[in-house]
């Protein structure tokens, strides 16, 4: 995305194969933000697609690739389909406008032109461009907010359940197995207790730090409430997610929380379950890492415990 929305120095670019129109609507547009030129519709794709541009000026007429032919290109790339295009033709006819306008161009401008036109029209449409980077760098924002947990910067439960069934529908399309970790804080309420609660969050905060670290990014480590998390493995069957964990357990011993001038060091539990398309839904693969888990806690805590361990046992 642009940082016109923060900057206002919006980025624009002017394409025709006439040099003397080139170098006059960068002179018309010198004080609306930055302008790049192109002589040819094949430069005009190139420019865009490397640096995408806040509004481009778009000639029809050209030798190589027309006007038309570049903004098929630009609207079907995902880079700039968004990237509002003005056409500045010579061609007149209303079927000409009305071809352009259905190709996705926001306007149409004809030469002869007037300097003054031509400058009112670029800055109201770069006006809608500023509120639609708002627009878009807010709901970036909200949707983070509803995504994250406020504390630790952890995914939350809501995005990682939404996660765990897009890699649940994605297994059952390919066969192959996943896994969840279930991760819960050893004796955290008696850090809450004894500490006070900003230790505690000092602990959730350094944990979630540590497991972003040391976990892949393909994974996903969410919050889901309290002192338990959970970490979704794609691609990882039950041995490889248990090395996983077992892996993390020495991370956590590691970790070293200043609580009011002693070092405060804690340990987790981890649950770990395999899931493959026959497990009968998400909420089963957490019911069969979070039985882990409680078996983890159970039978000693700081350890890691399997689904399969357990129907062996």
């Amino acid at each position: 995305m642009s940082d016109a929305a923060n900057s206002n120095d919006f980025k624009i670019l002017v394409v025709d194969d006439a040099p003397e129109n080139v170098m006059l609507l960068g002179l018309i547009l010198k004080d609306q933000g930055t302008v790049t030129t192109a002589t040819s519709g094949r430069q005009a794709i190139d420019i865009a697609l490397e640096n995408q541009p806040d509004l481009i000026l778009l000639d029809i007429q050209m030798p190589d690739l027309d006007g038309y032919d570049v903004i098929r290109v630009l609207k079907e790339d995902d880079r700039t389909k968004n990237v509002p295009v003005i056409f500045v033709t010579g061609l007149s006819d209303e079927s000409d406008e009305e071809k352009g306008l259905e190709l996705g161009a926001i306007d149409y401008i004809t030469k002869p032109y007037k300097p003054a036109v031509v400058l009112a029209r670029v800055r109201n449409h770069l006006r809608l461009r500023e509120y639609a980077l708002r627009l878009e760098q807010l709901n970036e924002k909200l949707e983070l907010l509803a995504t994250t947990d406020p504390l630790t910067s952890a995914h939350n439960r809501r995005y990682f359940m939404s996660k765990l069934q897009d890699e649940l529908e994605r297994v059952a399309r390919y066969n192959r197995p996943s896994s969840v970790l279930m991760l819960d804080i050893d004796h955290f309420k008696s850090i809450n207790d004894t500490y006070g609660h900003d230790v505690g969050d000092a602990v959730l905060v350094e944990l979630v730090k540590v497991l972003g670290e040391k976990v892949r990014h393909l994974d996903t480590v969410a919050r889901l409430g309290g002192e338990e998390f959970a970490i979704l493995l794609p691609e990882t069957n039950e041995a490889a997610a248990k090395v996983s964990a077992v892996r993390l357990l020495d991370a956590v011993r590691a970790i070293t929380v200043d609580a009011a001038g002693k070092t405060l060091k804690f340990t987790v539990s981890i649950g770990c379950a395999e899931f493959d398309g026959e497990c009968g839904g998400v909420e089963n693969i957490l019911k069969s890492a979070d039985l882990a888990l409680y078996e983890a806690k159970h039978s000693g805590r700081d350890r890691v415990v399997t689904k399969s361990s357990m129907q062996a046992a």
